[in-house]
């Protein structure tokens, strides 16, 4: 289990255990709940960049591979008029 799933089950099954002080328990709920919603914001955050980083790096290897694919074509072309030139 992940740290942050783990963090969320403990704080969730916590607030829902009332007891006895529950007005005090909810005050506290608040702020762990405040502090998780602070982390998965931060964490959701850096995944997004992750993607658009990698999203980046296929887009760049995808215009890398046409341009290659480009010149091999050139290449085949230019022996083929040499090839059909030469006879």
């Amino acid at each position: 289990m992940k740290p942050i799933a783990l963090l969320s089950a403990i704080l969730l099954a916590g607030c829902a255990s009332g007891g006895p002080s529950a007005g005090a328990k909810l005050d506290e709920c608040s702020v762990e709940v405040a502090q998780l919603q602070a982390q998965l914001a931060a964490e959701t955050a850096e995944r997004q960049k992750q993607m658009r980083a990698a999203s980046r790096r296929e887009e760049a290897l995808r215009r890398q591979l046409d341009a290659m694919k480009s010149i091999e074509r050139g290449i085949l072309e230019r022996e083929d008029r040499l090839t059909t030139e030469t006879r």
